[in-house]
């Protein structure tokens, strides 16, 4: 035991506390890869590394060597805690400090959250927790451990320097993409996006490179469920696209091309992508079902194709998205955010940025019969537009079981065995009334 610990002493590792690359994931993990050297002596040796985050997953870690092989791996977390100690001090001298009290002195009996109790010749004594000063004992800790650390049994062939890379995984790094798309017109604006990486761990990372992966990996299920961290994290933002975009089998990864410090408790946002000149399609929605009467503003939809003739044709993270116009003095004003899910290159997404003032819904049922083996509506929905602007509208309506449309005031395109769309447009100022009637039949 003797000679363990004064290997511990001799040959910790010279840490290399930066240089190390993460590579952050959208499950709230990370690996990390860690290059580290030390000086070995020729034959047998020990060799520690205490710099790792709490949240590190202890089943993960492993250590690549030069010139050295590694014959076994140990992971100690025994961290000195008091509570700990005193619990092992029972039967043993302590001694106690009321806060506004004499010192007492007696072998422990008891210890918890709330009580102490020690006896001598005065008896036995009880003191709350509360109203103690302090605690002490003669017992002196030997070698206390103030952090985690891994160690390593190494065989090496040489004496001198070894370098190697420790690769582990570990909990409390997240990263999430932030798109805003600034509206210049109906049908075009510039579109930027932003990853926010987020480092709520207690490691900082000095001169590291940061990596992202976005796609859902597999990973097994069971173990103890991370605790919230609640810590407020400091912000920080660089400015320029700062990264690029690799493939990585089924996932993309995003390199950031320069170094960062990455400090505990920190997020930092870089560029992704922009800002880009795109086009979309913005179009007001009145969405009903069967027998449903209301009167409401109409849902302002953007529908975003991730082309290159609109200004994409890139591997779109999901991500948060806000949207942004001008007013009428010229300044840039918030109209709403969505989520959007991942976008593949060729496909389309929907963005909901709010309800429209000036664009209104009003759906009625005019007449309803239901008979024993049949159900008859006649539907009228009313939309008018008091904007300026021509506006794009699409009527959309459920109808469950079998039914057919007829009498209908305006085309409809059957989208699925439940939903059928009017689209129109809507001249400035204009209302428009659609009328229709469903019927279902049954056995």
């Amino acid at each position: 035991m003797k000679l363990r610990v004064m290997l511990f002493l001799c040959c910790m590792i010279h840490a290399q506390s930066g240089d190390a690359t993460l590579t952050i994931y959208k499950d709230g993990t990370a690996l990390i890869k860690q290059p580290v050297t030390w000086t070995a002596t020729k034959g047998k040796s020990v060799i520690t590394w205490n710099k790792l985050p709490a949240s590190i997953q202890r089943d993960t870690p492993f250590l690549n060597l030069d010139g050295a092989t590694v014959m076994s791996q140990r992971f100690n977390d025994k961290v000195f805690s008091s509570a700990d100690y005193f619990m092992d001090l029972k039967g043993q001298k302590i001694s106690v400090k009321p806060n506004d009290g004499k010192l007492v002195t007696g072998l422990l009996l008891e210890i918890n959250q709330n009580s102490v109790s020690i006896t001598n010749r005065n008896g036995i004594l009880t003191f709350n927790r509360e109203e103690l000063a302090y605690m002490g004992a003669a017992n002196k800790v030997p070698n206390p451990v103030f952090k985690p650390y891994l160690s390593w049994d190494i065989q090496s062939s040489k004496s001198g320097s070894l370098k190697g890379e420790l690769v582990y995984k570990s909990k409390n790094f997240t990263w999430s993409t932030v798109y805003r798309i600034k509206m210049t017109d109906e049908i075009h604006g510039e579109l930027i996006a932003e990853a926010v990486i987020d480092n709520a761990s207690d490691l900082d990372f000095a001169g590291a490179r940061l990596q992202l992966v976005e796609g859902n990996l597999n990973k097994l299920s069971g173990g103890r469920r991370p605790q919230k961290n609640t810590a407020a994290m400091a912000a920080r933002v660089s400015t320029g696209q700062a990264m690029t975009r690799e493939e990585l089998g089924d996932y993309h990864i995003y390199p950031l091309k320069d170094v960062h410090n990455l400090q505990a408790k920190e997020s930092i946002t870089v560029r992704m992508y922009g800002p880009l000149n795109v086009k979309y399609k913005k179009t007001y929605v009145f969405e009903n079902s069967e027998r449903r009467q209301k009167e409401e503003p109409l849902e302002v939809k953007i529908a975003l194709k991730n082309t290159e003739s609109n200004g994409l044709g890139i591997p779109l993270p999901d991500g948060k998205i806000e949207l942004y116009t001008y007013s009428g003095k010229g300044g840039l004003e918030y109209i709403g955010a969505d989520k959007m899910g991942q976008v593949p290159k060729g496909q389309s997404t929907e963005i909901t940025s709010g309800r429209a003032f000036d664009v209104v819904g009003n759906r009625k049922v005019l007449n309803y019969d239901r008979q024993r083996k049949s159900e008859e509506a006649v539907i009228e929905i009313k939309v008018t537009n008091a904007r300026s602007e021509n506006v794009d509208v699409l009527l959309v309506e459920h109808i469950n079981g079998d039914w057919i449309i007829k009498d209908e005031s305006l085309d409809y395109l059957k989208k699925d065995a439940s939903t059928i769309h009017f689209p129109l447009i809507l001249n400035a100022g204009e209302t428009k009334n659609v009328y229709y009637t469903y019927r279902k039949e049954w056995k």
